[in-house]
């Protein structure tokens, strides 16, 4: 294998089970978008959904060992998130006012009133839509995937995904007046995603994470208490030492 060449899902899969800190960190960083578009079609609210598409890694990680068929990678997100978006929703509380969610400038509270009034309208458009539907337009705006991995990953064909996204597009177009692409494009997820949800997963594997601000030790992760046998692996994992 070429050394730049991205590793496929099996491959990724195969090492994580394996121990490989570094290429489950991989999956997040490809998947999370696609993660946030079901949580966000099932919640109607991206920071909602961002919390909902970290807790769904974390479960993922937890349980990288019942995945047997690692092809089924990307279905087998979807049913992770989708169920914990579901269970979310069961018991979301009343939604914050937004007085307390905002700061006190009239600037800010105009922003703030504009943005919500843009989601609730986007929100209200996607309701008329089915579940994959939603995310699958969702998924096209909040990344680059193309049709064919949009397909693989909501077990559509590529027909299919191009017939519920055109049918999508037209019923946003039709029920806002305003330009609804950078909205979607505003809450993408990348790197600081990623090395958020890794730091989730020390933590509750009883590790703790320090930030070093030296570029050559980057997005360096330290375990607490740290067994010799393992700190090769470990350090490998999350790439110092190399």
């Amino acid at each position: 294998m070429k050394e730049n060449t991205p590793r496929t899902d099996q491959e990724l899969i195969s090492d994580a089970q394996a121990g490989d800190l570094g290429a489950f960190r991989a999956i997040v960083l490809r998947y999370s978008n696609a993660l946030l578009s079901v949580a966000y079609s099932v919640l109607g609210d991206f920071h909602e959904a961002q919390d909902v598409t970290q807790e769904s890694f974390v479960k993922c990680y937890n349980h990288l060992h019942t995945l047997n068929d690692p092809s089924r990678l990307g279905s087998w997100l979807y049913s992770i998130a989708y169920r914990t978006s579901l269970d979310f929703a069961k018991k979301k509380k009343t939604t914050m006012p937004y007085i307390e969610a905002i700061t006190q400038t009239s600037r800010d509270v105009d922003s703030w009133l504009d943005q919500h009034e843009l989601q609730e309208a986007i929100w209200s458009a996607l309701q008329t839509l089915e579940e994959k539907s939603k995310s699958a337009v969702v998924l096209h705006y909040l990344s680059d995937w193309p049709m064919k991995d949009i397909g693989q990953f909501l077990n559509l064909s590529v027909s299919a995904v191009e017939s519920r996204i055109r049918r999508a597009r037209e019923t946003l177009k039709l029920h806002l007046s305003a330009d609804f692409e950078p909205f979607f494009r505003t809450y993408r997820l990348g790197r600081d995603f990623e090395q958020r949800v890794a730091e989730q997963v020390l933590k509750r594997m009883g590790h703790f994470y320090i930030p070093v601000t030296n570029k050559k030790t980057n997005d360096r992760l330290v375990r607490a208490s740290l067994s010799s046998g393992n700190e090769r692996s470990w350090q490998s994992a999350i790439g110092i030492g190399s």
